[in-house]
């Protein structure tokens, strides 16, 4: 999570066109995949609202890194705060 928060800061001062915004939105992407297959296997221990809450989250963060790919959004703040409460929350 933390290199995720990493990449999406040096994209967002890098702008939306940037190859750090494509590297960061990959990766991203890539990371939050991981999880939602792990979160929707029915062998995860966590509880089930945790999960589905996770889920939610997991949909937007794609969605919203969707929105910045296309043009139809250009900032990174929700992406970035919205990843650093899930890596706060891990600890």
């Amino acid at each position: 999570m933390e290199h995720a928060i990493a990449l999406l800061q040096q994209a967002e001062a890098a702008g939306v066109r940037s190859p750090e915004t494509v590297e960061a939105l990959s990766f991203l992407c890539t990371l939050w995949s991981a999880l939602i297959d792990d979160l929707g296997n029915s062998e995860n221990e966590l509880p089930n609202v945790l999960r589905a809450d996770l889920l939610s989250v997991g949909f937007w963060i794609i969605k919203e890194a969707g929105s910045i790919r296309s043009g139809q959004s250009e900032s990174f703040r929700g992406l970035i705060d919205i990843c650093a409460m899930i890596r706060d929350g891990l600890k």
